[in-house]
């Protein structure tokens, strides 16, 4: 059963998808009639169009064999093959243009065998790379966290790729040695540095609160920027922020409490589909320039909320930096200096506890070491 409804002037056939219960929708590139409505006469040619778009739905496609997929393939593929927000994405094809500049002759994924894998750690470790376009900016070399961050991420790309059949069964980067990193101990932001944050973005915008308001409610949900901007207005109910599965990185959704005058400001300013999406139309105003946007995206936001801590940094130099991500560290951890449990702030805040323990946790600030040698003394003691 084929319908058709008119958008933008032209006719738009939809029908069942052939393996799942949703329905797709393809235009057909023939112009609607004028005045025409559904249930209405359809014209031939629409419906011999609509006739190929669901042939070619319905007709069966053969798997393009491993071997001759190429790195372009690859490109086009991989959004619809793998659930990946759009910055892993980024992250993902952009570890394929470096892999690609140290392996020119490399078509395609099935080039990159163990030793050429191993090839690449190499050469990429011993490498140099500048952070300016100038020829006689200074070379540096890259870090072991940097070398490991790359082969991490090449490996998790090659497990998308094989579950979507691109590649063959063999992970090149699964043998590949990765470098020692030394392990540092999680920084937290102190709370002098918190606090000075917060005097400064309400001081430099006091009659456009919702910057502040947005770092506000990330430091009570520890969520990241992404998640956060990302929130639709249909979230905010009863008291709560309730964050969907779909725009939480980790496909868990999550209801975080908020005190009522927090609760009550976020009502007033937010949008009809994003809850910051005032922001669009504020930013003209209080933070003008080239890239002001007519169309709020949450990718706009998550730029601005970026940018807004590196030019806080840059006011104070010398002085702690503070990042975005600091603040979901500082919830976590204090979060688990009330709680004593990572396992239960990791429930509350929507994370996996070893992920928790490794990246976001200073566990000799969460938790009491000599204050519970002390209260064990007696038990200890023989």
């Amino acid at each position: 059963m084929v319908g058709f409804k008119a958008r933008d002037g032209y006719l738009y056939c939809q029908f069942r998808h052939p393996t799942t219960i949703s329905y797709l929708e393809r235009g057909t590139g023939v112009e609607a009639p004028k005045g025409w409505k559904p249930g209405r006469k359809v014209p031939v040619e629409a419906l011999h169009q609509a006739a190929k778009i669901v042939v070619g739905a319905y007709s069966p496609q053969l798997p393009l064999a491993p071997e001759k997929v190429t790195w372009e393939k690859v490109a086009e593929e991989l959004p619809r093959a793998a659930d990946l927000r759009e910055r892993t994405l980024d992250t993902y094809l952009s570890a394929v243009r470096v892999l690609r500049q140290y392996l020119p002759g490399s078509n395609g994924p099935a080039d990159v065998t163990a030793e050429a894998a191993k090839r690449f750690r190499h050469e990429y470790g011993a490498g140099t790379f500048k952070r300016s376009k100038r020829s006689d900016a200074t070379e540096f070399r890259r870090s072991p966290k940097t070398v490991e961050n790359a082969v991490r991420r090449l490996n998790g790309l090659w497990t998308h790729l094989r579950k979507a059949g691109l590649v063959g069964r063999e992970n090149p980067w699964e043998e590949v040695p990765r470098p020692t990193v030394p392990k540092k101990p999680v920084r937290v932001p102190d709370e002098n540095t918190v606090k000075e944050f917060m005097a400064w973005v309400r001081d430099r915008y006091p009659t456009w609160p919702l910057l502040s308001l947005f770092v506000e409610v990330k430091m009570l949900a520890g969520c990241r920027t992404m998640d956060l901007c990302s929130v639709l207005s249909s979230g905010l109910h009863d008291g709560t922020l309730t964050i969907d599965a779909e725009s939480d990185k980790t496909h868990r959704q999550r209801t975080v409490p908020l005190p009522p005058d927090l609760f009550e400001t976020l009502e007033a300013i937010k949008g009809p589909v994003y809850l910051w999406e005032s922001y669009t139309e504020g930013a003209k105003k209080h933070r003008p320039g080239s890239r002001n946007r007519d169309k709020f995206t949450p990718k706009t936001l998550f730029w601005s909320v970026n940018n807004l801590f590196r030019e806080f940094n840059e006011s104070r130099p010398g002085k702690p930096r503070l990042t975005p991500h600091g603040l979901r560290r500082r919830a976590i951890t204090l979060t688990t200096l009330a709680t004593q449990s990572v396992d239960q702030t990791a429930e509350a805040i929507g994370i996996d506890p070893a992920t928790a323990r490794r990246y976001y946790l200073n566990a000799r600030q969460a938790f009491d070491g000599q204050g519970l040698l002390k209260r064990m003394a007696d038990v200890l003691r023989v």
